[in-house]
């Protein structure tokens, strides 16, 4: 417990210095958890927001090239052409935020890492708002009656 309360204090002073986001709102959005003792905090954050980041590439991936695989082409198949070009769009966003995580992750400096952490959260409140968007959907698709080409051609 107390090695917890030494991380969180590391993280207040870091959060003072670089005017990070309050730990509370960046464990809600990207899934921080306990912060175990370690020299490189900061590290450590990047690497729990990339892992969110990564999750949603995954479902957002499956939705543009589904692999053969009876979930995610259903999930993917209420999407018109249109709609996944925007998912695409929002696909290179994400893309372009996990690299650069994952090059300071490699290229570690607290510096460029506080200001990354602060970009990305700041940028992530409006890709997370489309991602939703796009989740709703695919959780709706499973709820439709009306049978899809997929349910036709596997009972058929």
């Amino acid at each position: 417990m107390t090695q917890e309360k030494d991380m969180i204090k590391e993280y207040d002073a870091l959060k003072k210095k670089y005017d990070l986001p309050e730990l509370r709102e960046l464990d809600k959005e990207f899934c921080i958890g306990k912060l175990e003792e370690t020299d490189f905090l900061l590290r450590t954050i990047i690497n729990k927001i990339s892992e969110r980041l990564e999750q949603t590439l995954k479902i957002l991936g499956d939705i543009i090239q589904p692999e053969n695989n009876l979930a995610n082409m259903y999930e993917a198949e209420p999407f018109s052409e249109d709609e996944k070009k925007k998912i695409f769009d929002l696909f290179k966003k994400i893309s372009y935020y996990h690299k650069e995580l994952l090059i300071n992750n490699f290229e570690h400096d607290k510096d460029s890492a506080a200001k990354l952490i602060n970009k990305t959260f700041k940028e992530w409140k409006d890709l997370k708002k489309e991602f939703l968007e796009i989740l709703n959907k695919i959780k709706e698709s499973w709820r439709k009656e009306s049978k899809s080409r997929l349910e036709l051609s596997y009972f058929g």
